[in-house]
């Protein structure tokens, strides 16, 4: 019974270990197998070519991952894993066709079920709902009756308006007096504001140059320690860290140049001139001065390794000082 046991243990053990040992294959993979990467730029001038050709090629992994992108005239993207292709644009013919197969069948199918109803439609023409209004009869009232209630009202308008009249002239002249009072009072009030404001406004606009002042002067002694200087030294090392390891390992352009004014060539020819000890080694420049065209081809061979920026990462998270310069910058905030 205790050796089937340790047998057990000891498989579950192995199985254990292999997976362990595959995923620290895999992150390995990841980290050092690099990136493989394949530009080529081709542009000729003609009717029958398109103006511009591109063909991009990734891979990872003895092509274990591979993923192209091409246009010329018409875009064209695959990504493929092993032999099992994940994506495709566009996607073939034959299932456009097909479908373009199928809707047709559908569409005919379904013209030859639609038919119209004429009678139908003629006889719910000729039902039509019939309305009908009805007018409620009117009263009439005695015109006599009707003058009577007419003078009492006249009547009765003229004894208020005798009655209101003099108290309206009584108060007359208090509601005017008021009414002056309350303006002047509102008057005086927006002037005092108004200057109330102002003086507001400038002290505020005073704390805000003060607070400007102070925060400038708390960054420039920032700026001026040693914690910001090594910091900055050593983002410019892991920076130039990257860039080189970015740079692609061929490059190879042959471009042909002409323009309408022989004069303008010869510009654009003596600008690569200067620039040759730069791109002298990579770049071939030749002018036209007989008609104006652009052509020419351009190739890029280069690699990616993850495990350049993962320590370029790591670097500048862990490091003492631009934390201590993060808290510093953080403080004043």
């Amino acid at each position: 019974m205790l050796h089937i046991l340790l047998l057990i243990l000891k498989i579950i053990g192995i199985v254990l270990l292999v997976i362990l040992g595959v995923l620290l294959l895999g992150i390995v993979c990841a980290l050092f197998v690099p990136v493989r990467y394949r530009i080529e730029a081709v542009r000729r001038e003609g009717e029958e070519e398109p103006p511009m050709r591109v063909r991009v090629k990734v891979t990872w992994l003895l092509h274990l991952i591979n993923i192209l992108f091409r246009f010329d005239g018409e875009l064209f993207l695959r990504v493929r894993i092993l032999i099992f292709t994940i994506l495709r644009m566009p996607k073939k013919e034959r299932r456009h066709k097909k479908a373009e197969k199928g809707e047709e069948k559908k569409s005919k199918r379904d013209y030859k079920k639609e038919e119209p109803d004429i009678g139908e439609s003629q006889e719910s023409r000729a039902k039509e709902p019939e309305i009908t209004q009805t007018i409620p009869e009117e009263e009439n009232a005695g015109p006599a009756e009707f003058e009577k209630q007419e003078e009492s009202k006249e009547q009765v308008e003229a004894e208020e308006w005798e009655e209101t009249g003099d108290a309206k002239e009584k108060t007359g002249l208090t509601d005017k007096l008021r009414a002056i009072l309350t303006i002047l009072q509102r008057l005086i009030e927006k002037i005092r504001g108004f200057f109330e404001n102002i003086e507001y406004t400038i002290n505020r606009f005073c704390d805000k140059i003060r607070s400007v002042s102070e925060t400038i002067e708390y960054y420039r002694e920032v700026v001026e320690g040693e914690p910001f200087k090594r910091s900055f030294a050593l983002c410019k090392d892991e920076l130039l860290a990257v860039v080189k390891s970015l740079k692609p390992r061929k490059f190879e352009a042959t471009l042909i140049v002409g323009m309408e004014d022989p004069a303008s060539t010869g510009e654009i020819l003596a600008i690569c001139g200067m620039l040759y000890p730069i791109i002298g080694g990579h770049v071939d420049v030749r002018g036209d001065f007989e008609k104006k065209r652009l052509e020419g081809q351009v190739l890029i061979v280069g690699k990616l390794r993850m495990f350049t920026f993962l320590r370029t990462a790591f670097r500048i998270y862990f490091n003492k000082d631009i934390r201590k310069l993060y808290k510093l910058l953080k403080r004043r905030q």
